[in-house]
Parts: C-alpha cells; structure tokens; sequence
C-alpha cells in the first residue's frame, strides 16, 4: 500500500500505520494485533498510536478501508469502460495472491472475512463491499453483453457471483497451497472461468 500522492506527513504517518497493522495481522491474526503489538512492528510507542486512533477499533477500521480503497472500485465505471475478456482477465489477475504485495492483502482481509462471521458490524461492512463489487460486475457484463464481447443467453448478475467465488476461492486456495497454486496456475483457472463467456 503506497502513500497517497500529495500526502502530508499526517497521511503518511497513517501509512506507516496501516502497513505495521495489516504484517501484525498477516502473522499473528487479528486477535492478536494489539495496539502494543502494532507499536513494536512499527517501531513506536502505543502513543504514537492514539495520537491518530482512538483505540483498536478505529484504527482497524481505517484499515480495513485502506484494503476496500485498494480495489479501486470507484475508478471503475462500467458505462464508460469498453472493457473485453482480456481486459476483465487483466483486471483479475490484479486482484489474485500472486499479483505485488496482495498475498499480504489477501491474509488481513480473510482475517476480516472471519471475524465477520461472530461481528456483526464486520458482517455488514463485508455485505457492503460485495454488494458494491457485485453490482459494478453486473453492470461491466452486462454492458459487454450489449456490445457483444459476452454471450447473449447468459445472465450478467449471475456470471458477476461466479466471478466474486471464484476470485474468493482462488485467493483462499493459493494461500492454503501456494505450492500448487503458482499466479500461472491462478491465471489458468480465471480464463477457463471466462472462457465460458465468450460468444458461441
């Protein structure tokens, strides 16, 4: 996660923050990211901490919108994107534990994924998330569908659940078996999911 361009050192500092979260997270869970253990990673005092947080909570939420805000799904705008298979491969392959640093990604978010499952408030940031992703694929295929880069017959809102499973389920698998499943073998798999999108 890179600073933001035109950042002041307050923005910065956050940065530096959010990257000392998100490797206490990726190695030990969340659970176990106590605000001392974020100050050791990042060199500090806890002080430092609660100078730009008010406690845990807020500042795993501020990460966990730095994580939602490397998506970019706001830069994505179906109807002006005059978007193929190859580029929504493009898109994927950006996305999957093989990409830059997302195998670090891919840890705090399903560290998130499951807290959600016994937090309430997590659960419904999370339903948030995927309703967003869900509609910006609809609205991407079905877009493609009009210009006839996806097949007619099939059901863009449907196709869009396939895409998010199958990018959750490579994600979680690569991480599991990173030995069997290399960014070739990740990329493999999303294009035989596309595949079946393309006109007959």
């Amino acid at each position: 996660m890179s600073a933001q361009p035109n950042a002041t050192p307050a923005d910065s500092r956050r940065d530096e923050v959010v990257q000392a979260t998100c490797a206490v997270i990726a190695r030990e869970g969340l659970d176990r990211a106590s605000m001392r253990a974020i100050a050791q990673e990042l060199g500090s005092t806890t002080g430092v901490l609660t100078h730009y947080f008010r406690d845990k909570n807020d500042l795993l939420g501020f990460v966990l919108k730095a994580i939602i805000a490397k998506l970019e799904l706001d830069r994505i705008d179906p109807s002006s994107v005059e978007a193929s298979l190859e580029d929504v491969r493009n898109l994927l392959g950006r996305y999957l534990p093989g990409a830059a640093d997302n195998e670090l990604w891919w840890r705090v978010w399903l560290a998130f994924t499951v807290a959600a499952l016994s937090d309430s408030k997590q659960a419904e940031q999370h339903r948030s998330l995927y309703a967003q992703m869900r509609s910006m694929w609809t609205a991407l295929l079905t877009a493609m569908q009009a210009r006839g880069e996806v097949a007619a017959e099939l059901d863009p809102a449907l196709e869009a659940d396939v895409i998010l499973c199958i990018v959750d389920g490579v994600g979680i698998q690569a991480l599991i078996s990173p030995e069997l499943y290399s960014h070739d073998y990740q990329m493999a798999i999303v294009e035989a999911a596309l595949a079946r999108l393309a006109p007959r």
